[in-house]
C-alpha cells in the first residue's frame, strides 16, 4: 500500500504516512487558530513622509528658480505648473496616508496575519512553520519619527513570496520586542 499524497510505501494497510499526516495536522491547527495574541498597524506620519518626498519637492523648486531665471514672462506658466505639483503631492500623500493606515498585522499562536489594501483587502497568512527569520529595519530618518520596518524571511519555494514587509510601524523596538516574544 501507498501513501494517497507522497506515494511512499506503507508497511500497514493506512491511507496517509505519518509524514504527511504531521503536515496535514499542522495546516489545520493553523486554520483553526483563531484567538489573537497580539495586533499592530502601520501609522501614518505626515512629516516622515514629507521628508521622504522633500527630493521631489526640491527638483519642482529647482524646476520653477530655473524657469524664471531664464525668462521672468514665463511666470503665469511656472505658477500653474507649481499648482499642478502642489495638488499632485497632497494626492499622492492622502492615498500614501489611505493604504499606511489600513495595514493590520495580527499574531496568533501559530500564524501572523496581514492585512492590507484600501478598496479591496488583501490578506496575507504566515504562518510561524514558514518564517525563516523576522527583523526590523531603521535608518536615521525612521530613528527620528520613532518607525520602521519589520522584515519577514520566509522558507518557500515561491520567490515571490520569499520577504514580506511592514513599512510605517511606530515604535518599531517595543513592536519588535513584543513579536519576538511571541515567536519564541
Amino acid at each position: 500500500m501507498k501513501c494517497k499524497i507522497c506515494g511512499v510505501e506503507l508497511k500497514k494497510d493506512g491511507e496517509l504516512c505519518k509524514n504527511c499526516m504531521n503536515k496535514l495536522m499542522q495546516e489545520q491547527e493553523v486554520r483553526n487558530d483563531k484567538s489573537p495574541i497580539y495586533t499592530f498597524k502601520s501609522k501614518f506620519l505626515f512629516g516622515y513622509e514629507l521628508l521622504r518626498n522633500s527630493e521631489q519637492i526640491g527638483v519642482a523648486i529647482f524646476t520653477i528658480i530655473l524657469v524664471l531665471s531664464v525668462d521672468w514672462n514665463l511666470w503665469k506658466y511656472t505658477v500653474i505648473g507649481a499648482c499642478l505639483f502642489v495638488m499632485y503631492e497632497i494626492c499622492y500623500l492622502l492615498y500614501l496616508k489611505g493604504s499606511i493606515s489600513r495595514v493590520t498585522c495580527t499574531m496568533y499562536r501559530t500564524k501572523l496575519v496581514i492585512s492590507k489594501g484600501i478598496f479591496k483587502k488583501k490578506v496575507k497568512e504566515i504562518p510561524y512553520a514558514e518564517i525563516e527569520e523576522i527583523s526590523y529595519k531603521q535608518g536615521n530618518m525612521n530613528r527620528l519619527f520613532k518607525n520602521g520596518t519589520i522584515a519577514i524571511k520566509r522558507d518557500t519555494h515561491n520567490i515571490m513570496e520569499k520577504n514580506t514587509y511592514i513599512e510605517a510601524v511606530a515604535n518599531i523596538e517595543e513592536v519588535f520586542e513584543k513579536i519576538k516574544e511571541i515567536y519564541n
